[in-house]
């Protein structure tokens, strides 16, 4: 099936593209162009002829002319729409999916979003980089999670991009710089003009121009490995097309050379494709209408000493970056089906989205009264930048609860959260800083939860020694601290913490309550994993003459959730998973009391769910189909409703899927705390991997992890838009305090305004 594709523009870029898909029928059926100053006569003219590009005339052989907003081209209907507002062209609705925006005019998310379709490729760089992702063929085009609009970066970037990685991979890369020789384009003026603001002011005809690139910072977006390692310029040249790369090398590898480059290069799986080597005395003309973006000259490159050399990369600036554009949405068009295949898997088709939907304000008839959140402010006077903390004796609590199996940390993502809040103190040039945290739930004195295999992680992390105090809160560690005499920043790690039945049974005039306070004179809490417990360590900071306050990590969770809860009309979505309904009915019950918001429910929470229904005005959407099977042992199952199986469902089924991921695209705030399957079976962990996939692929969306499992998920994947919670409990705890007025959860009462 070809895919239906629409053009946003005619020009340049946008006719090259226009070509490349008559020519390849089975692959791209073009559904509408876009072309406001183009009459339906003129489009088979405006096709056949070119001052530059030698190409097959006949793919714009047979054009006939319908009406003036249709034309017929081999047989293949093209709508033609005449309009410069984005919001007015009917894409959709003449079967198209993919847009290649080739005006120049949409290059932002927000602005992208104005075309009524499901996906847009933007034929330049985004003017939103930390918005929009940029993806190009060869280089980063795997990393496609299917995200709705992207960005195909420039024509020189396409060339440089390919090279770079070849060279990076194999070599590492030290520095380079490069000037691009580029030919001249729409933009630059025939004869000379005013009121620019650069010298293309200048005639494009008897003029060599020097002007600047972008192309250094677009490769970083696609390989940020290279970032500060790249400069470049450029200079515009009095030719119609055909630009030439010059590049400078240093790489890492003082070994390499460019004999090994030609090499790897020639034996590449896309050789033919992206990359091409030239050995013939060719100039410009000879490169017009390529394919290949990347084209080594291999007599103009040359060797400056072992592990440095020049680089001279050919590129048609118009026909092979339009087959570059081309070959990012066949490979984003192949990856989402493929994604759609995994989800539908054996979904049976008696299955009928609108079954999974129950609307729980039904039920009794009655809505409750929706109110308004109460935001948590946090004193600023006790934020960790208000301390001062030089030669102070600090005592600083964390969370350092990682999860362990046989006795490897399988994630330290808790640890490496505390990290700043520590560097901080340090910087601060105290005297000394003891580390609290807690593991596990020993039951008194236990040497499987004690907390010295944190020693050393700690010490690499902070590139420093950390001592260990194995008496935990007691008075030989008051003795040893005095003899130390610390004062220059000595970092401490406490036993831990809950080894003493006085941190879990708090109680301020207990001996150990007051020898844990004269371990310091500066108190901090960073723990918001833990800020749920009335435990000692956690809330037993105000002391007489000393300082106490908060960590960052604490000031970064309660302002994410406040950003969630001041949703100002926004769409939030929570997602909510794991094992047992009772556990998350008040949460859920929770979140139907805030406004435009909805909840899906997948997991071993859809079962008995019915018996947990709130009575709320909200609807809920539950995943009633699943994997699963009546023990674990028993091969996995297809479970249309899972209501009416006798088995387990033990992962969530293609339908849930499908309505999880409508409910993502249609929500700007998403909440998720609880995994959708079993995960630690590999069969079970594959819904939960799929959303994982699908929120890291979106943009201009506000996302937070609620800890736990669900974090885990997330391991080796943290994403600038996606808030990594390193609460489970403490997140929920301090959600429902917000929402239903509750008494703020104890640990962040002693901050609060």
């Amino acid at each position: 099936m070809p895919i239906p594709v629409g053009i946003n523009g005619l020009g340049r870029i946008g006719k090259m593209v226009c070509l490349q898909m008559l020519a390849q029928p089975d692959v791209y059926s073009i559904k509408a162009i876009n072309a406001t100053s183009l009459q339906a006569e003129e489009i088979a003219d405006y096709l056949t002829y070119d001052s530059s590009h030698r190409y097959d005339r006949s793919v714009c052989k047979n054009v006939e002319i319908v009406n003036e907003s249709l034309v017929r081209i081999n047989g293949n209907e093209i709508h033609l729409f005449k309009d410069r507002d984005a919001r007015n062209l009917k894409w959709r609705a003449v079967g198209v999916q993919f847009v290649l925006e080739c005006t120049g005019a949409y290059l932002t998310t927000e602005k992208g979003k104005m075309h009524d379709v499901d996906y847009v490729i933007m034929s330049a760089p985004p003017k939103d980089p930390d918005v929009t992702p940029t993806f190009i063929y060869g280089v980063n085009h795997e990393e496609y999670k299917g995200q709705k609009i992207v960005s195909a970066s420039s024509c020189t970037t396409n060339c440089m991009g390919p090279m770079m990685k070849l060279v990076s991979d194999a070599f590492g890369v030290e520095a380079v710089n490069f000037t691009t020789i580029h030919a001249t384009t729409g933009s630059q003026s025939v004869v000379d003009v005013i009121n620019k603001k650069n010298r293309t002011h200048r005639s494009i005809i008897n003029n060599m121009i020097p002007h600047s690139t972008g192309a250094a910072k677009s490769i970083f977006r696609v390989m940020p490995e290279l970032s500060g390692k790249v400069w470049g310029t450029s200079v515009r040249v009095p030719c119609i097309n055909c630009s030439l790369l010059d590049i400078n090398v240093t790489c890492e590898d003082k070994t390499a050379t460019l004999d090994d480059v030609k090499d790897l290069l020639s034996k590449h799986e896309l050789f033919g494709e992206v990359y091409h080597l030239n050995e013939k005395m060719l100039t410009s003309v000879d490169f017009m209408t390529t394919t290949t973006p990347t084209i080594l000259d291999g007599k103009a490159s040359m060797d400056f000493k072992p592990g440095s050399f020049k680089l001279m990369l050919w590129y048609d600036n118009e026909w092979s970056y339009s087959a570059q554009c081309l070959r990012i949405m066949k490979s984003m068009h192949q990856h989402n089906k493929h994604v759609e295949r995994s989800i539908r898997g054996r979904v049976s088709p008696k299955i009928s989205p609108n079954n999974s939907v129950v609307n729980l304000a039904s039920l009794n008839g009655v809505a409750k009264e929706l109110n308004p959140a109460k935001i948590l402010n946090l004193d600023s006077k006790l934020a960790l930048k208000s301390l001062k903390l030089k030669a102070k004796n600090v005592v600083a609590r964390f969370d350092f609860n990682v999860p362990v199996d046989n006795g490897k940390v399988m994630d330290d993502f808790r640890v490496r959260a505390s990290l700043p809040s520590i560097n901080h103190i340090l910087e601060q040039k105290p005297n000394r800083v003891v580390l609290v945290c807690h593991f596990g739930r020993p039951k008194g004195k236990d040497k499987k939860n004690s907390v010295e295999f944190l020693v050393p992680i700690l010490s690499g992390m902070l590139n420093r020694e950390v001592k260990f105090l194995p008496d935990g809160v007691s008075q030989k560690t008051v003795d040893a601290l005095a003899v130390a005499k610390d004062t220059n920043g000595t970092v401490y790690l406490l036993e831990n913490i809950r080894f003493h039945a006085e941190e879990t049974k708090f109680d301020p005039s207990s001996d150990v309550s007051k020898m844990y306070q004269s371990l310091g004179d500066a108190l901090i809490a960073d723990c918001f994993g833990c800020v749920h417990r009335n435990h000692m360590s956690v809330c037993h900071l105000k002391g007489e003459g000393k300082q106490h306050g908060f960590g960052f990590l604490i000031q970064q969770e309660v302002d994410a959730i406040a950003g969630m809860l001041r949703s100002d009309g926004k769409k939030v979505l929570g997602i909510m998973g794991g094992a047992k309904i009772a556990d998350k009915q008040p949460m859920i019950e929770c979140l139907c009391k805030m406004p435009s918001t909805r909840i899906f429910v997948g997991g071993g929470l859809t079962r008995g769910f019915d018996k947990f229904m709130p009575s709320t005005p909200h609807s809920v959407i539950l995943a009633r189909d699943a994997y699963g099977a009546a023990d674990f042992e028993s091969p996995a199952t297809y479970m249309p409703d899972i209501a009416k199986t006798g088995g387990g469902g033990f992962d969530c089924g293609p339908q849930g899927l499908r309505d999880l991921i409508a409910e993502i695209d249609n929500a700007d705030v998403i909440f998720w705390n609880g995994c959708l399957g079993v995960i630690e079976d590999p069969r079970y962990r594959v819904g939960s991997a799929m959303i994982v996939d699908y929120l890291l692929a979106q943009t201009g969306k506000q996302i937070i992890i609620g800890g736990g499992e669900t974090a885990s998920l997330f391991a080796g994947k943290e994403a600038e838009h996606i808030y990594l919670s390193t609460g489970g409990g403490a997140l929920l705890a301090h959600i429902q305090s917000s929402v239903l007025g509750t008494p703020t959860v104890p640990g962040l009462a002693p901050f609060s305004l």
